[in-house]
């Protein structure tokens, strides 16, 4: 038992060193956004700076044009769904599709897809098996 508190109170000792660090580092996060919401000020904006929606990294997965060529390759099989197409497309990767990945690949197949659509290269099919995309003629 006596191991069992020591090992508790080191731990605690190590989470609350991180939890120290990570609020100096927001603490500084938080001044550079004020000094840019100053100077947005002076620069003449009109609006509240925090009604701008904070913005994530943008993990790039594919190179230019990667996708589409991809996504066509998998349609000159044959006509499939669109989670079919991300599977492979995760399979010709060779990722391993945890759920965050699969969805993630999926949204973008889905938004390459419909981009191709608009431009004439593939068409959807309704049929009995649901919604399939298939490559025009």
């Amino acid at each position: 038992m006596q191991n069992t508190i020591h090992g508790l109170i080191k731990k605690r000792g190590e989470i609350a060193g991180q939890h120290k660090v990570a609020l100096k580092a927001a603490d500084a996060l938080k001044a550079d956004l004020d000094a840019i919401d100053r100077a947005l000020v002076l620069c003449g904006y009109q609006n509240d700076p925090k009604g701008i929606a904070p913005r994530g990294k943008y993990k790039q997965l594919f190179g230019r044009n990667e996708l589409k060529l991809m996504t066509r390759d998998r349609l000159r099989q044959g006509a499939a769904d669109d989670e079919a197409i991300a599977a492979a497309i995760i399979d010709c990767k060779g990722w391993d599709a945890e759920n965050a990945l699969r969805a993630d690949v999926l949204k973008r197949v889905r938004d390459a897809l419909q981009r191709q659509q608009k431009d004439g290269h593939v068409v959807q099919d309704f049929g009995p098996d649901g919604c399939l995309w298939r490559l025009t003629q």
